[in-house]
């Protein structure tokens, strides 16, 4: 897994090649049909199955949408805007808070304003739960469940000129990315600073080797000690997308 520095970087990166070559954004991600299941769930490599609500059909007409769009300016990272989105990040992430509402009531302009001056037009997306810059932007577009497409909007606006990414460990979800866009932002002189926590998005162990097709898992773990030895019994249910369970055992020695 990547560290949470790299998935910055990785998401500046796509949403440029979003912005800048919208139709190769879009063939890359025809791939994605194919892992859909018909019950609405995602299967993912390395991560749990995500649970959507429209499933295949809302990636159809995210494509469909993308291969429309003209090609725009790549966006100009700001280092005002990015410690405003890592402070939403650092904040509510630790919390398992959800929204663009902070753990005090705080705004997109009030995070900002610590930071500097934006103008134009200021806007925000938040994801939770990708693994990788690539499934982010995807998540940003296809905007599951979510007719208006708020966050596609945002990140399609040509309006738009200048960026900041936050990212953090999420504890209902795992990972958090935020990212702040503005059609123009003057940063101040002396700008607090705001970290990018140290580490990497990593999963435990029981989602090593996730079984392919699975969309739920539910464990039994037996302990048994034994001069000096810990071993660990793991049998695991998995519930399969076509509705039936299969049974797998681990043992793990420590």
């Amino acid at each position: 897994m990547v560290s949470l520095d790299q998935f910055i970087e990785d998401v500046l990166t796509e949403i440029n090649n979003l912005r800048t070559k919208p139709g190769q954004f879009a063939e890359r991600m025809q791939a994605l049909e194919a892992t859909f299941r018909d019950n609405n769930s995602r299967m993912r490599k390395g991560a749990v199955p995500v649970m959507t609500k429209e499933g295949v059909s809302a990636l159809l007409e995210t494509i469909q949408a993308v291969k429309n769009v003209k090609p725009m300016g790549a966006l100009v990272l700001s280092e005002g805007l990015k410690r405003a989105a890592q402070s939403h990040c650092n904040d509510t992430g630790p919390l398992g808070i959800v929204g663009h509402i902070g753990s005090r009531e705080t705004t997109l302009p009030d995070r900002l304003e610590p930071f500097g001056q934006w103008g134009d037009c200021i806007g925000e997306t938040i994801d939770y739960g990708s693994v990788t810059g690539f499934e982010s932007v995807c998540a940003l577009l296809i905007d599951d469940g979510l007719p208006s497409r708020p966050h596609r909007n945002i990140v399609l606006n040509s309006r738009f000129k200048k960026i900041g990414i936050g990212a953090g460990k999420h504890n209902q979800f795992n990972s958090m990315i935020c990212c702040v866009f503005a059609g123009d932002f003057i940063e101040i002189d002396d700008m607090p600073e705001m970290p990018v926590p140290q580490g990497k998005i990593e999963f435990g162990f029981d989602l090593k080797d996730w079984l392919e097709d699975a969309i739920k898992l539910t464990c039994e773990i037996r302990t048994e000690e034994e001069a000096g030895k810990i071993t660990k019994r793991v049998k695991k249910y998995w519930e399969m997308s076509d509705g039936t369970t299969q049974v797998t055992e681990e043992v793990i020695r420590t």
